[in-house]
């Protein structure tokens, strides 16, 4: 598999709003690609980011020859948020 056909898989996508001391924004994550993250000033943002962030991270799994984990689920994608 290459990196397209992971991004088609139906991982689980997790976005929350944080407000801390840097202020409010989005934070992003998958579920099953432990340290995948991207953050955001808004919803999309955090969303896109976390688009190229996935992209990057199985390319470099791949790159090494590092297992890329497969979705816990086999349906259509979640977000969680």
């Amino acid at each position: 598999m290459d990196v397209k056909d992971y991004m088609k898989l139906p991982y689980t996508y997790i976005i929350k709003p944080i407000v801390d001391e840097s202020g409010f924004y989005y934070h992003a994550t998958v579920l099953e690609l432990d340290g995948c993250q991207s953050t955001g000033d808004t919803f999309q943002e955090a969303s896109n980011g976390l688009m190229e962030a996935m992209e990057g991270w199985i390319e470099t799994k791949l790159e090494y020859g590092f297992p890329v984990p497969l979705p816990l689920s086999t349906s259509v994608p979640a977000l969680k948020v």
